[in-house]
């Protein structure tokens, strides 16, 4: 019996079980139940701070492209050039802010953690982000209970174009964070990472090659 206990676990992919994830080993993977339970401790820090790394440098491409197509696309006829640059800055700026924001909310969880080699693992992450369409519905409701009250309204008349300008968008805005601060829907998706340990650390191997190439790519993209 402890022969063919020996073969099956020679033979196949061994499944363990954490509290949270699943662990497999390839086959031909030599590390102890001890060496293992330390690796995964490291592995899941790792690879949430390194998928981090890389959400971040997605947003900084992102920001920055969202930011170019805003200042050749929004055409504002209707105000003067001054108003209309002054309208695209804040608007920069608080769609900055809310990309940050929703960023911020999401949630990473490691699924499982697969062996390939002693020292090269393939991470499955559960990434959960609040469900656009829920909290979208929630601002609709939002903006048209709340949007400008009466008194608001009636006070229009005493502000200059510019400022009616200011408090229409920050009012936009700051309905649009205030749904996805009552969110209690997200929706998630799976990606796939490898870590490899390198002089007794593991993460993202070439990581800062990668963040940048990321934050480049952006620079294309019209």
């Amino acid at each position: 019996m402890k022969k063919l206990l020996t073969f099956l676990l020679l033979t196949l992919s061994i499944q363990l079980f954490s509290a949270n994830y699943k662990v497999v080993l390839k086959k031909g993977v030599t590390l102890s139940q001890q060496e293992i339970t330390k690796n995964n401790s490291e592995i899941e820090i790792a690879a949430k701070r390194d998928y981090d790394s890389i959400k971040r440098a997605v947003s900084v491409g992102m920001k920055s492209m969202i930011s170019r197509m805003m200042d050749e696309q929004i055409q504002l006829p209707a105000i003067s050039q001054k108003n209309s640059l002054k309208f695209q800055k804040k608007m920069n700026e608080l769609y900055n802010d809310m990309f940050d924001y929703i960023m911020n909310k999401n949630k990473i969880d490691v699924e499982k953690i697969r062996y390939v080699t002693n020292d090269i693992v393939e991470v499955t992450l559960n990434i959960k982000t609040p469900d656009f369409t829920t909290n979208l519905q929630k601002y609709s409701e939002l903006m048209n209970s709340n949007f400008l009250n009466e008194k608001e309204m009636k006070n229009l008349d005493n502000f200059s174009e510019d400022e009616i300008f200011d408090k229409i968008i920050t009012k936009m805005f700051s309905s649009m964070k205030q749904s996805f601060q009552r969110t209690d829907k997200y929706a998630s998706m799976k990606t796939t990472i490898y870590l490899e340990k390198d002089n007794g650390k593991w993460g993202i191997a070439e990581l800062d090659e990668k963040l940048k190439n990321f934050r480049e790519i952006y620079k294309s993209v019209n």
